[in-house]
């Protein structure tokens, strides 16, 4: 296979794609353009990498004969085909395999790193059989257990364990038992395991968990697994962060629940630590180790690789190797190609390399062809050309050579393609002659930083660019800066364009010098409703101001109307200008991964035969997000069809003009689509054959027809847009000649000549075929049903057609309309758009020669309509509630005709050219639609993502392993190890977060040694995209570091002892939650027998000693923790039972919500008063309710699939350790249906973690799933006490001055962080909770990306107290002893994200969204000062019952870092360096994107306030250690200083940067990205050049602590208590760890409190009181009246109450405590 020629084609066509939207008209522009294409800046030549070969550690048989192996496994260890082979020869390992199998031998932990594709499995597999083999009394139970990330890789593994130990001995007689156990066993299998446990379990992490948790499996399984032998973590890389901490605790306690504490711990990783030598490698990666292990790993124990040459021939023989280069490259068989020099010197260059420190050989960094065949040149003396053509040559050559003995290819390479969206084109604000063009985006032109730059966007009809503006007035004085948001709608003054042209500048008189389109003109003047419109000439500055010195340029406010060279005119005054002007970075992302994959798999499927098996042409793609991967599959599918379709419909119109009754028919038999391929029973025949084929082409003729609907669908013209469909009328030229017809018409149509008859009628049909106001069949609602029908019957997959497809048949009525109608009935009146051109552009005259008037041109438009339906080119048609008439086009009038190619149809009411420039023609979609349509013929994708159920993603699997599905879009699921021997090509729609990730998806490709292409895409705006766009050999060659755990986050340990206490009960939480709560009783409280389980003491005990002793290796690290105390083991244990009931609490949540919402329906149901509507919606309403409950009861399922599983469940809710699921999500409910998800009939609920979704699961937001979209509608009102229709809010502040969160309580008026008075209570403040969706409809191919609700959304924190001591720590940050910041880490300090409004809305000060109380859906206030478009899906405000404005947040505790400056800065200053520490702690503990945020907090006194914030609780732990290791800032701000551009002395490294063009303030390069686009103005690199490097030479000392966890104090507190009362409420406060008092019996003037605490500004006195008695002098009621004139606070507690209610209703003094 040449993957080079695949190669080649896929870079044709994506620059083809790229750069066929416009043509650049001004010289320059176009010239720079072009050199930027031949540079091939978005598709620079690929990285290739070379598989060495890795060095023989011996056969199995030599093993066995030195005495390391078993000698059964010498007939164990063959390569065998099925069961009754015993196979040929033993198999050759590795040395690294051979290493490993001596390391086993020791008993030590081990781990092997090496790359991919390098038999890392049987590094643990052959010890593990040989340890088994050599048992002398081999005892009952499991004796090595290997946990996988992923079950595909536990699938894929079992297969390989069924070659070695079940072939050539026969089922149940294997020497070494196997068995897999992941969840997706059936329950026979499941009880044959827990009956005879296997010798090797496979398992994952998760179903280890829950056999260390379930009593069964513990009982039968654990339990005779004691001395257990091995415990294997396959890609140990993978366990990072929160993930990896909790591998790391079940690890401790599979080994203490076997009893084994020599349990041998086995890692393996492709990639980890590839800095430093040897040694350090292996020194770094035996710490990562030995954390997770929870057990020692030493270095000699870190297994690498050893490579060897394959190539003996000699680099210098120059003869043979010129003689080689020139004949076009080295060929022969495998003998010869090793012997051959150039052979040799392609696997130094590409494979090989040598570690200077110690002569090892080491992989060679990938190299570009090009580059090295300047070497080769050099070395040679052979032009570089012809070195290209034999590296290549030879390459593919040594991939087709096989080794006689293991059948390896001498050369296994792959391509590594980076393919970047590209930016646009940026200009100065200067004439076009002298102005600064560039494609690289910043702010300021490299070396004059006053000359701003501009982005723009060129005419898609001449390539005239305009500067794309936003113009503000700034008190008076007007500016224009840089707008980068594409959408200009609404006629807004603020967004605009500039043009400025010395050529043919904007004149004074435009009118007088003919510039105006036509259709702005009437008897010589603008027309009156277009004035406002009138581009206006201004002077503008290099700095973007208006100036009167100022170059001339021509503002045009949006949207655009016309252009002001070519004249194209857009009628339509509504939508994006996107449709009218084209920027250089306009592809989306999601048509671009269509493109890229459709040429991928084309060129494969096109490769002869012999070249390449029919299951290897397919293309496995990955996405990080799994809603992107849904939204790609759905794009990929619509864009393929679509293609299809109009391609066949283009070969159709080969033979002639179609009719209505032909149409579809050929097109059908032009498409050739096999018809297993879209028939839902493939093997029918005759009569169900011949229904299903009817079927089908109904389908195809629904597509025609809804194809020809106005979209001018710019990501994907269709035939009409590239002049390849022509659409004409039946007797049009006859019907406009008939004077018969038109004599009793109005004048200016009865005396028009025939031509202009003709024109206006085109005109008048084009409109209705566009409004698919078409009379067909499939598009009427009767017809449409039966489509459905039989759609649902006979067809399957994407040729069917869903229940939401409904179609939008329209209407065209001549009178006005009335508002509530239909968006599909169009009017045309006088006053329309046709109305419009009629009087203004039209030929039509008055006798008297004067113009139309709109009354003139209604009569005509009457008239015209009527004599068309008297043709028999119109019908009638009736409307309820409309008297008509109405009308629509006769199907059998439209005459399909083939376009010419060149002349794109005009859209005369919208789009209008010159007559002698036509409408411009996507070149790249023309040339799609002609040539490439007939081969994508069985071409289709799906996603495979954690959202689609485990069944049908291994089906999926099964389907993509055997070619059946071509195109996969996964997230990373299929990452990690999935053996797909026969695949050739992977997709990457991002960068990968790490390189790591990069190496193992990459390493998907070429696994059995064929050549490979990797194609990565990476968007513009992206800083993680960009940045290794730049740096692509980086992320190719894969620089790692090891992941990082936090072993010592409170909420982490208190799940795995909540888990070692359930499994002390013996409690079984089954698989329901209605087999654990009494759902009869209204207070759904734990059934009885639970509840007794649970509150075993002896079960605490038990699982305190064994707590304990888990955790004791752990507490010199706890100890430095700011929440830890002795007793804390104790107290999470003892109240276990506590949390489990409140962890139950969201399930009752949702179940009563959905049980109430079912009532309700039913009762509107059975109301007879009701209407038939509001009866049909109840019904659907109830049905999601009954769903909805179904769900919550998870009674289809009984594994731990469901969200609703209870171990499951429970996990989500934190009180069961979490992994990778969501802790505490939010949910989403996705409502059934055929198109709902892969099998989901009832529906489904997706989570997404709360600070996620915030924002995606906001008011009207989109969620894509399974090929199609979801409005969030509705959400499940938190009800306050005064039931349905009430909702429980809150009222809380946030400190304007530092955003430190208060919830509202008596006498706080004043920051308790920084002492500033606090503003007034921001109210109606709702907790957001499960929302509901509907569907929108399918996803097409012009969903570039996921359309992103704008939220303006609001961050606030509060440091957390734990028990004796506040739950943060302080810092200060000195350089030469002089203070530079302070800095205060939040251990799990409480987050909240609140929703304030769309980011967009009109009126800033309006805050929140309508809410319907009763019904919980979301509301629209049309004509509302904050309405936005976002809301035109949500229902009206006024159609609502009860209705109150929200504003929703949600809430969760984090782990945070506070940074503030010692002196004040300004802003650039101060926004600045928060992007250049976040990126620099990123770049330093490789943290991924998604682990950090950052964001400005509020500052009164402008010293940068700035918080950082890990994503998930017991992440990496790296905001911690900025405030405990003294050097980390200084790290930190030296990975800042090199990634703005300076060394680590100061030195600005762009300052010389050539011949690539400097950065002068910040570049996509550095700090600058899409998600900081509103702070570009703000962000200047040399601004914080001084502090960075001063931050470099800092020191980070701990502040001085004014609390202490010393138990010293809590006892000399409780000393000094006079009563047991205040003793107990002391304990209360400790026990929950709330904030302890500073004091006791404290005296304050005449008053004597019994606690005083104090902060910074502000004290408050605690009195306890007994039950019996007043209180006396000192305490009574003139005591509070003193202290309320000091400004203390008051707080009076009763003894003979609950404590801790009381002090809840306090927090603002005793904080907040445990939940």
């Amino acid at each position: 296979m040449d993957i080079f020629k695949v190669h080649r084609q896929l870079v044709d066509d994506y620059k083809s794609f790229t750069t066929s939207a416009v043509d650049v008209r001004e010289r320059r522009l176009a010239q720079h353009v072009q050199e930027l294409a031949d540079r091939g800046e978005q598709w620079p030549e690929p990285w290739l990498s070379l598989n060495p070969l890795f060095a023989d550690g011996g056969s199995i048989t030599e093993l066995v004969a030195d005495g390391l192996l078993h000698p059964e496994c010498e007939r164990i260890f063959r390569p065998k085909s099925s069961m009754t082979d015993l196979g040929g020869r033993p198999i050759t390992v590795h040395m690294h395999q051979r290493e490993a199998i001596a390391a086993a031998q020791t008993g030590e932990s081990y781990v092997l790193t090496t790359g991919t594709g390098s038999g890392k499995s049987l590094a643990y597999i052959i010890p593990i059989v040989d340890r088994v083999l050599r048992m002398r009394e081999r005892p009952r139970g499991v004796k090595a257990i290997i946990v996988y990330p992923m079950n595909a890789l536990a699938n894929s593994q079992v297969g390989e364990l069924e070659k070695f130990l079940r072939y050539g001995y026969g089922n149940g007689n294997e020497p070494v038992t196997f068995a897999r156990y992941t969840g997706q066993e059936n329950d026979k299998d499941r009880e044959q395991i827990l009956r005879d446990p296997p010798d090797m379990l496979l398992t994952n992490y998760v179903m280890l968990e829950l056999v260390l948790t379930r009593p069964e499996e513990r009982k039968r399984l654990v339990q005779v697994s004691q001395g257990l032998q091995f415990l294997v973590l396959d890609e140990l890389h993978t366990y990072r962060g929160r993930q990896g901490a909790d591998v790391a605790m079940l690890v401790r306690r599979v080994r203490d629940a076997c009893g084994s504490p020599r349990l041998q711990c086995v890692g393996t990783s492709a990639t980890m630590a590839s800095a430093g030598d040897l040694d350090d490698q292996r020194a770094v990666v035996a710490g990562v180790a030995s954390q997770v292990f929870g057990a020692s790993v030493i270095p000699e124990h870190v297994i690498g690789e050893t490579l060897t040459p394959a190539t003996t021939g000699d680099v210098d023989d120059l003869p043979e190797l010129r003689t080689e280069i020139r004949a076009g490259g080295a060929r022969g068989s495998y003998d010869d190609l090793t012997a051959s020099p150039l052979a040799c010197w392609i696997e130094s260059t590409f494979g090989l390399d040598t570690e200077p420190s110690s002569g090892r050989v080491i992989r060679q960094k990938p190299q570009r062809v090009r580059d090295a065949a300047a070497l080769l040149a050099d070395h040679s003396g052979c032009t570089p050309d012809e070195c290209a053509t034999a590296i290549r040559a030879t390459l593919l050559a040594g991939s087709n050579a096989a080794h006689s003995g293991t059948g390896r290819p001498l050369f296994a390479f792959r391509l590594h393609q980076f393919l970047s969206k590209g930016d646009t084109v940026y200009t100065s604000i200067e004439p076009e002659r002298t102005r600064h063009v560039t494609s690289t985006y910043q702010v300021a032109v490299p070396g004059e930083p006053h000359k701003i730059l501009i982005p723009l966007s060129f005419c898609r009809e001449c390539g005239q660019e305009y500067l794309v503006v936003a113009r503000t007035d700034d008190r008076g004085t007007i500016r224009y800066r840089p707008r980068r948001d594409r959408d200009a709608s609404g006629g807004d003054d603020a967004n605009g364009y500039l043009y400025i042209s010395e050529e043919q500048p904007w004149p004074q008189d435009p009118v007088a010098e003919g510039r105006f389109p036509d259709s702005w003109l009437a008897d010589g003047v603008v027309i009156d409703r277009l004035r406002r419109h009138q581009p206006r000439i201004v002077r503008v500055a290099v700095d973007g101001t208006e100036e009167p010195d100022g170059i001339v340029a021509t503002y045009v406010p949006s949207p655009f109307r016309f252009c002001l060279r070519c004249k194209v005119s857009y009628e339509q005054t509504r939508g994006n200008d996107f449709a009218k002007l084209a920027s250089l970075d306009a592809e989306g992302r999601s048509s671009a991964v269509s493109v890229v994959s459709t040429s991928i798999v084309r060129s494969l499927k096109e490769l002869p035969t012999a070249d390449l098996d029919a299951a290897a042409r397919k293309l496995l793609t990955f996405v990080d997000n799994r809603q992107d991967a849904s939204l790609q599959a759905g794009h990929f599918n619509d864009f393929v069809q679509v293609t299809q379709i109009r391609g066949a419909l283009y070969r159709a119109l080969a033979d002639g003009p179609l009719l209505h009754d032909e149409v579809a028919q050929r097109v059908v038999a032009a498409l050739n689509i096999p018809y297993e391929t879209y028939a839902a029973n493939p093997d029918a025949k005759y009569g169900p054959r011949k229904s299903a084929e009817r079927a089908f082409t109904a389908f195809i003729e629904y597509r025609l027809y809804s194809d020809l609907e106005r979209g001018w669908r710019v990501t994907m013209p269709n035939l009409e847009q590239t002049a390849l469909l022509r659409i004409a009328y039946e007797s049009l030229t006859e019907i406009a000649v008939d004077q018969d017809l038109w004599s009793s018409s109005p004048p200016g149509l009865r005396y028009a000549d025939a031509g202009a008859r003709k024109e206006l009628c085109q005109i008048v049909l084009d409109e209705f075929r566009r409004k698919l106001a078409v009379d067909v069949e499939c598009l009427t609602d009767d017809g449409f049903d039966r489509l459905q029908r039989q759609s649902g019957q006979h067809l399957t997959g994407l040729w069917s057609v869903s229940g939401r497809d409904l179609p939008r048949v329209g209407t065209v009525s001549s009178h006005p309309g009335t508002p509530g109608l239909s968006r599909a009935d169009t009017r045309m009146t006088g006053r329309s758009a046709l109305g419009r051109y009629i009087r203004d552009r039209s030929t039509l005259r008055n006798l008297d020669g004067s113009r139309l008037t709109t009354a003139d041109a209604q009569d005509v438009i009457e008239k015209l309509l009527a004599i068309l339906e008297r043709s028999g080119l119109l019908t009638k048609v009736s409307i309820p509630d409309d008297p008509g008439p109405n009308y629509r086009l006769k199907a059998s009038a439209i005459i399909w005709c083939a376009g010419d190619g060149v002349n794109a149809a005009p859209d005369q009411l919208r789009r209008t050219a010159n007559a002698d420039q036509g409408i411009r023609v996507n070149p790249f979609f023309r040339d799609l639609y002609q040539k490439a349509a007939a081969t994508l013929a069985e071409m289709h994708a799906h996603e495979h993502t954690a959202q689609v159920p485990s069944q049908v993603r291994a089906d999926r699997e099964d389907e993509f392993r055997s070619g059946a599905l071509p195109v996969m879009y996964c997230s990373p699921t299929m990452e990690l190890g999935v053996d797909i021997s026969s695949l050739n090509a992977v997709g990457l729609r991002n960068v990968p977060p790490t390189p790591a990730n990069y190496a193992q998806r990459s390493g998907r490709a070429g696994r059995s040694g064929q050549p490979a292409l990797v194609v990565t895409y990476c968007a513009t705006g992206n800083s993680h995209d960009q940045y290794y766009f730049r740096r692509s050999q980086d992320m190719v060659a894969g620089s790692v570091a090891a992941p990082r755990l936090d072993l010592t986050n409170e909420s982490l340990l208190a799940s795995h002892l909540h888990a070692l206490w359930l499994a002390e009960t013996g409690a079984s939480l089954h698989s329901r939650m209605p087999q654990l709560l009494d759902v009869e009783s209204p207070a759904i409280p734990l059934v009885t027998d639970l509840a007794f389980a649970l509150s075993q003491s002896d079960a605490a005990t038990r699982a305190t000693t064994r707590a304990e002793a888990i955790i004791a290796p752990l507490h010199p690290e706890l100890v430095n923790t700011s929440w830890w105390y002795d007793g804390w083991t104790e107290k999470v244990i003892n109240s276990a039972a506590t949390s489990f009931d409140a962890a139950c609490d969201r399930w009752r949540e949702l179940y009563r919500a959905a049980l109430d919402d079912q009532v309700e329906q039913n009762r509107i149901v059975l109301d007879t008063s009701a209407s038939a509507g509001a009866r049909r919606a109840a019904e659907s309403r109830r049905r999601d309710a009954e769903n909805q409950l179904k769900l919550l009861r998870n009674e289809d399922s009984d594994t731990g699939h469901s969200d609703f599983y209870t171990y499951r469940y429970f996990a989500s809710e934190g009180f069961l350790p979490g992994y990778s699921f969501p802790r505490l999500p939010l949910a989403a409910y996705i409502p059934g249906g055929r198109m709902a998800g892969a099998g989901s009939e009832q529906g489904n609920y997706l989570q997404r973690p709360r600070f996620l979704a915030i924002s995606e699961f906001g008011p009207g937001a989109l969620i894509y799933h399974e090929g199609a979209r979801y409005e969030v509608r509705r959400i499940q009102v938190p009800m306050a006490a005064g039931g349905v229709g009430t909702v429980d809010l809150q009222d809380a502040r946030r400190c304007e001055d530092c955003g430190y969160h208060h919830i509202r309580q008596p006498g706080l008026d004043v920051c308790e962080n920084c002492g500033t008075v606090l503003p007034a209570p921001r109210q109606n403040l709702m907790r957001m909770q499960t929302v509901f969706t509907r569907r929108r409809q399918r996803i097409s191919s012009d969903e570039e990306e996921r359309r992103r609700a704008g939220f303006e959304l609001e961050t606030s924190y509060r440091f957390s107290q734990h028990g004796p001591q506040a739950g943060r720590a302080d810092a200060k940050v000195t350089a030469d002893d002089l203070p530079l910041a302070e800095i205060s880490y939040g251990d799990t300090a409480v987050v909240r994200v609140t929703n304030l409004g769309r980011r967009r809305r009109r009126n800033p000060d309006e805050l929140g969204y309508w809410l319907d109380t009763v019904k919980g859906n979301w509301l629209s206030e049309k004509d509302a000062s904050d309405a936005t478009p976002d809301d035109d899906g949500l229902e009206d405000l006024d159609r609502a019952g009860k209705a109150q404005k929200v504003i929703p947040y949600v809430e969760d505790t984090r782990n945070i870092a506070v940074l503030r400056l010692s002196t004040s800065q300004d802003q650039t200053v101060t926004t600045t360096l928060r992007y250049a520490l976040e990126r620099g702690i990123e770049a330093e503990f490789q943290l991924e994107d998604s682990e950090l945020s950052s964001e400005s907090l509020p500052d009164n006194t402008d010293h940068g306030r700035m918080l950082f914030t890990e994503s998930a609780e017991g992440g990496a732990g790296v905001l911690r250690r900025l405030v405990a290791e003294p050097d980390a800032i200084a790290r930190v701000a030296l990975r800042a200083l090199e990634i703005a551009h300076f060394t680590t002395d100061g030195v600005d490294v762009e300052a010389a940067k050539q011949p690539a063009e400097r950065c002068e303030k910040a570049c996509y390069d550095c700090l600058l990205s899409y998600g900081n686009q509103l702070d570009h103005t703000r962000i200047d690199r040399h601004a914080v050049r001084d502090l960075l490097l001063r931050m470099a030479h800092s020191r980070t000392t701990p502040a001085a602590d004014g609390s202490s966890s010393d138990p010293q104090r809590m006892d000399a507190l409780r000393a000094l208590c006079a009563t047991d009362s205040e003793r107990a409420l002391l304990d209360t406060l400790a026990s929950n760890e709330h904030r302890l008092p500073d004091a006791v019996h404290e005296t304050v003037g005449d008053v004597h409190a019994d606690f005083v605490f104090h902060n910074d500004t502000a004290s408050a006195a605690v009195f306890v009181d007994e039950p019996s008695g007043n209180p006396g002098p000192g305490r009574d009621g003139a005591a509070e009246d003193s202290l309320f004139d000091r400004g203390w606070s008051v707080i009076r507690l009763r003894a003979d109450r609950d404590w801790l209610a009381q002090i809840r209703e306090h927090t603002y003094v005793f904080g907040t405590g445990r939940n």
